[in-house]
């Protein structure tokens, strides 16, 4: 039901290839499809989804299509929870009346928009020389694009998709036992070490704690005790928007500074209502010479806690 991504760009002088589902739907061989041939084509999905027949589709039948057989598992696969959550997303834009069902017209809707996107000169068939002008426009917008992009990240500037991709892979590193999700336990490690000589200049332990276990409350929207990726990359789109200050849809080093200090005062004011309110020391019955005052805690513990991780 949705587009066939592109091909990668070909090498200079070789035809631009034509898409896998042009060969499969002309079988005849004769360089060109129709649109009933392309719409029932595109159909074939919804029909496999659609379990009980009844001509459209509930979230639950369409969350299938992220998992095998349409989606087959393997090495350079995105997880499940991730196809899902893009699979929810599609599904949104599918249900243009918002009545919670894709039904058949509105997938149909979709195909229909795909292929008067080839059908350049309106005559119902999509020929060879049609698909592959449209797809060289595909590939040289991708390619300015990666050029865009090449320039952006020599900026110093950070998309959304790279923001997603950073705070995952912080994720990852908690995931100690690669279960694809973040426990509270795991989460703790944010927390630093345990009181002792190696948390000297720290806050107590159980302060530090506390504010983790904030931050994961913050980000574990479902409340199961775990964090995994549709719950972190959600986090991450939220802290994303609060941070791009100009709306320009990219982050630079201005913003993530002042995101970096309103975290830090969040933090604060945080570990100032954990604190115990100092109750007045009765006066002693004979003055004594003041000793030295006590060390002051010099902070949290760098980046506790920043980011979705």
């Amino acid at each position: 039901m949705a587009p066939t991504p592109a091909p990668a760009a070909p090498a200079a002088n070789v035809p631009i290839p034509l898409p896998f589902w042009f060969s499969e739907i002309d079988t005849a061989k004769k360089g060109e499809v129709s649109r009933p041939d392309f719409l029932t084509y595109r159909m074939k999905t919804f029909v496999e989804l659609d379990a009980n027949k009844d001509g459209k589709l509930t979230i639950e039948e369409f969350l299938k299509v992220a998992e095998p057989p349409f989606t087959p598992d393997g090495p350079n696969v995105s997880p499940l929870e991730e196809r899902r959550a893009r699979a929810r997303t599609e599904f949104q834009n599918l249900d243009t009346n918002r009545d919670g069902f894709v039904e058949r017209g509105e997938a149909e809707a979709l195909v229909h928009a795909e292929f008067n996107q080839y059908d350049m000169d309106r005559d119902n068939k999509i020929t060879e020389p049609e698909v592959r002008l449209v797809m060289q426009g595909t590939l040289r917008r991708e390619e300015q694009a990666r050029r865009e992009e090449q320039a952006r990240r020599r900026q110093g500037l950070v998309a959304l998709n790279d923001f997603i991709d950073l705070q995952l892979r912080s994720a990852d590193q908690l995931d100690k036992n690669n279960d694809g999700k973040v426990s509270a336990q795991e989460y703790t490690t944010l927390a630093g070490p345990a009181d002792g000589p190696q948390a000297q200049g720290l806050p107590p332990f159980e302060l530090r704690r506390q504010i983790a276990m904030r931050k994961f409350a913050e980000i574990d929207a479902n409340k199961d005790n775990m964090l995994d990726r549709v719950e972190l990359t959600a986090f991450a789109v939220s802290q994303f928007l609060r941070m791009d200050l100009n709306k320009d849809r990219f982050l630079n080093e201005e913003e993530f500074k002042k995101a970096g200090e309103a975290e830090q005062a969040k933090v604060r004011a945080i570990v100032q209502s954990l604190q115990p309110a100092q109750q007045p020391r009765p006066a002693p019955a004979q003055a004594r010479p003041p000793g030295p005052a006590p060390a002051q805690p010099q902070g949290l513990a760098p980046g506790l806690p920043q980011g979705t991780r």
